[in-house]
């Protein structure tokens, strides 16, 4: 099984507290432990800096330095490294993404996630952003083979696919 991630779900993995941190950290063990095949755009990383940065800015406080942030973008560089998760290039996903700006109108960072999904074929496209979860850019995706998920839902579906135990031998 296949799932492509958005930033919105790496996002959970480095900043506790977050809404769905237990799923998505649920997710990233699932992925650690090759249960699952995960891809990513390689903008991900790029995005949590962003978005850390964005923290920072707000509330100081919470402890995101720049070499805490600089850490959390080589942790997902990792990730790609290591092949934990696949690492999607943007020249490989263009064409579809603009396709995915055309008919939907995603901005450009959210089309790029939307375009991996497509492109590798997921099974599953894994988020928590509201844009993709519009009826029109679920019925997008679905259309196309992909089937755009939040994460209580994507871990309601892989314990669903999960072997039970199986029965004992007479």
């Amino acid at each position: 099984m296949l799932i492509a991630l958005d930033t919105s779900v790496a996002f959970k993995w480095l900043k506790r507290g977050e809404r769905l941190d237990a799923e998505a950290n649920d997710l990233l063990a699932r992925i650690q432990r090759r249960e699952v095949d995960a891809v990513a755009c390689e903008i991900l990383s790029l995005e949590v800096v962003r978005g850390l940065k964005n923290v920072q800015a707000r509330d100081p406080t919470l402890g995101f330095t720049d070499p805490v942030i600089e850490g959390a973008y080589s942790y997902l560089q990792h990730r790609f490294q290591t092949g934990e998760v696949r690492e999607s290039y943007v020249k490989d996903v263009k064409e579809h993404a603009k396709d995915v700006e055309i008919a939907i109108g995603l901005y450009t960072a959210d089309a790029l996630h939307l375009a991996t999904a497509l492109f590798w074929k997921a099974d599953y496209f894994a988020v928590d952003d509201h844009h993709f979860l519009t009826p029109k850019a679920k019925a997008y995706a679905a259309s196309r083979g992909v089937q755009t998920v939040d994460l209580p839902a994507l871990i309601a579906a892989l314990n669903a696919a999960a072997p039970g135990p199986s029965a004992p031998t007479p």
